[in-house]
């Protein structure tokens, strides 16, 4: 007499079609941002999406593995491998975790708190679903507790050439500059650039402001960089403002000043 065949689970095959789909949705969303204009909100979404159906693979997966156990049906298989790829999705919101709980929830962050540079170029054509271009004075408080070192920097050179060597540093970054005004009478003696930097993986655009202003003989400096989306900026914005004074800093200490170079020409 034949033993019957143990019957495959239908639910473990759905486990792992539905790990496989995850892992097609979010590499194929990433892409698309990254190389073209599609959404961030839509993008932000799908993403979003993608970890959902990798918590509901593992779910679907674990019923699986006890229906294999209780009834030995065949499946462990799939079971296993699509526990394996949605977790290897997961992996990626669950190494964010320590930085959310270490981070203040802040998304725009400057120099200069009380006073902190606008955006004017970037300001006027802010993709649909961005958040506000204005400053929002209870980001002070945080920022200056999370992040003390974020401070103006004093500079003892002339103003215009600071812009200037600033707007080279923005461009050494690898950022996209998209005005560059600097200090005349015609602006009150306070110059600005501004500029378009993304993310190197997903390619999120983050807008970055860079103001001079005389000072006696020199220039004080302050740096704004801010999210256009989301609420928590991983420490993003932070890091960006002092890679930018470091930028600047090396560009200064690299070249002569313009008066003695043209003393000594």
């Amino acid at each position: 007499m034949l033993r019957a065949e143990p019957r495959r689970l239908l639910v473990s095959q759905w486990a792992v079609r539905l790990s496989a789909i995850c892992v097609a949705l979010l590499v194929t969303t990433l892409l698309l941002h990254r190389l073209s204009d599609f959404p961030t909100p839509v993008a932000l979404n799908l993403i979003a999406l993608s970890f959902a159906g990798a918590v509901v693979a593992i779910l679907l997966a674990i019923l699986a593995l006890i229906r294999v156990w209780q009834r030995g049906f065949h499946g462990a298989g799939n079971a296993l491998v699509a526990i394996a790829v949605a977790a290897a999705i997961l992996m990626w919101p669950i190494s964010l975790l320590p930085t959310i709980q270490r981070l203040p929830e802040i998304n725009d962050v400057t120099t200069d708190t009380n006073n902190p540079p606008i955006y004017t170029e970037l300001a006027k054509n802010r993709p649909a679903g961005a958040q506000a271009p204005d400053y929002d004075p209870r980001s002070g408080e945080i920022q200056r507790e999370a992040f003390p070192d974020l401070r103006t920097l004093t500079v003892d050179r002339e103003a215009s050439e600071v812009l200037r060597l600033a707007a080279q540093t923005l461009r050494r970054l690898r950022m996209d500059v998209v005005r560059e005004d600097p200090p005349n009478r015609k602006n009150g003696s306070v110059g600005h650039v501004e500029a378009i930097d993304r993310t190197l993986l997903i390619g999120f655009r983050d807008d970055v402001v860079v103001r001079v202003a005389r000072s006696g003989r020199g220039a004080l400096v302050d740096v704004r960089s801010a999210s256009r989306f989301g609420r928590h900026d991983l420490g993003r914005n932070a890091e960006r403002v002092r890679k930018v004074l470091r930028g600047l800093i090396e560009r200064l200490q690299s070249t002569v000043p313009e008066k003695r170079r043209s003393r000594g020409s």
